[in-house]
């Protein structure tokens, strides 16, 4: 049923003009962007940011409302991680990696884990030592994660992908 349904979605004609825009999004974003500067990055390295960007977004407003809820930076950025790892593995395996190999999740699972106690470190350290507000110090740590991410990732994950 699960099948049936996927395959009817994959057949529609809105997921084909969702899919068409992204990639005219993505196009854009590599060739043009900035003039052009993301061009001479490495094309998989760049979609892993469009793409990431989307995660990072949603991971974010997740970590945003459970601080907002709880008052707890390392709990609301634990639900985060937990929560935008499902999201993630489906988002960064398909499009930026090629690979629909489900079994890698433990392996992206631990990436994840390593990346989480760096963030976490990290943002502890900026919180905590250095007094940076815990809304900024998350914001300021997420590029330098996203770089970590991706090299275990292209390295330890997905090495065979295409």
């Amino acid at each position: 049923m699960i099948k049936t349904l996927k395959n009817s979605i994959k057949e529609s004609a809105e997921y084909k003009k969702f899919i068409s825009v992204l990639s005219i999004m993505f196009n854009w974003f590599y060739n043009d962007f900035c003039f052009g500067v993301f061009s001479h990055l490495e094309r998989k390295f760049v979609k892993y940011l469009f793409v990431g960007f989307m995660n990072t977004v949603f991971s974010y407003i997740v970590y945003a409302i459970v601080i907002t809820i709880t008052n707890r930076p390392a709990f609301s950025l634990a639900v985060s991680y937990i929560i935008g790892i499902i999201f993630n593995f489906q988002t960064t395996g398909r499009i930026v990696f090629k690979n629909k190999d489900n079994t890698l999740i433990v392996k992206f699972f631990l990436s994840y884990l390593t990346t989480y106690f760096i963030n976490k470190i990290s943002l502890e350290t900026l919180v905590n030592t250095f007094g940076v507000d815990k809304y900024l110090s998350q914001a300021l740590l997420v590029f330098p994660i996203a770089l970590i991410s991706f090299m275990l990732l292209k390295n330890f994950v997905f090495r065979n992908s295409k």
